[in-house]
């Protein structure tokens, strides 16, 4: 083998050994009705290529430079550095940590249309009509490079709602997969005061599913989940309610390991 053929090699055998830091969050909604389960939001990505593309997951992505600068991290009184820092100890600095939190919500927004948010005196942010139109129109111009997702929120003068989000899973992709991720995996469940806009970017198809509907449809071939997906719902499946989900996995002193 010639020495380029072998450096190529290499070089492509470095890439495939990355691993690249992620966040995903499972959104839980309870259903009417007695002995209903709570169904979860899968997620169908326009692209090809990336984080998880090609089958259907949770919204989520990679961490991005801006999910842990100061003005990020100002987005979240509900969820402090040192707080995440303690729940994340692998991950330093606690700053770090608690951009995780921040990049879940932000690719929840992007892929799911949900924007979970805070006002200033601590309410949940219930958006109307009129907000909705300027969160389109706010979306569109971060998308395009005009602005980045902390200052479009200090713009609208809205607090992410980490404390909505429950820690609780961290996924590895195999060294057999490229690209790979490190995956920390969230859970939260959707107030039914939210309102998704009116139209969807990085998603192509959503999904709302129960747990075992979900991997029913994966075993008949009918839903192709990603590996992490089906590892999440596997967990999720037993739990009568969205509460009850997230309670357990609150009560654990360690994460899920997918």
């Amino acid at each position: 083998m010639s020495m380029s053929g072998r450096k190529g090699r290499v070089q492509r055998n470095v890439m495939a050994t990355i691993i690249q830091d992620a966040a995903i969050l499972v959104l839980l909604r309870d259903l009417p009705g007695i002995g209903t389960k709570p169904e979860v939001l899968l997620v169908k990505r326009r692209s090809e290529r990336g984080f998880e593309a090609g089958a259907y997951s949770f919204p989520g992505g990679v961490l991005e430079p801006t999910d842990c600068l100061p003005a990020a991290l100002a987005l979240s009184p509900g969820v402090t550095d040192a707080e995440a820092g303690l729940r994340m100890p692998d991950v330093e600095p606690s700053s770090r940590a608690l951009g995780f939190w921040i990049a879940a919500l932000r690719q929840t927004f992007a892929e799911a249309d949900l924007l979970l948010a805070r006002y200033g005196d601590g309410r949940l942010w219930e958006p109307s009509a009129n907000d909705l139109r300027t969160l389109v129109w706010q979306r569109r111009a971060w998308q395009q490079g005009h602005t980045n997702f902390p200052n479009m929120m200090h713009e609208l003068e809205r607090w992410l709602a980490t404390d909505l989000l429950v820690y609780f899973a961290h996924g590895i992709t195999p060294e057999t997969v490229s690209p790979r991720f490190s995956t920390r995996c969230f859970l939260t469940r959707v107030p039914s005061s939210v309102s998704a806009l009116p139209e969807t970017a990085l998603a192509v198809d959503q999904l709302w599913l129960t747990a075992e509907a979900a991997l029913q449809h994966h075993a008949s071939g009918d839903l192709q989940l990603t590996e992490i997906a089906a590892k999440i719902l596997q967990l999720l499946e037993p739990f009568p309610h969205a509460e009850s989900a997230m309670h357990h996995h609150l009560r654990l002193q360690h994460v899920e390991m997918l």
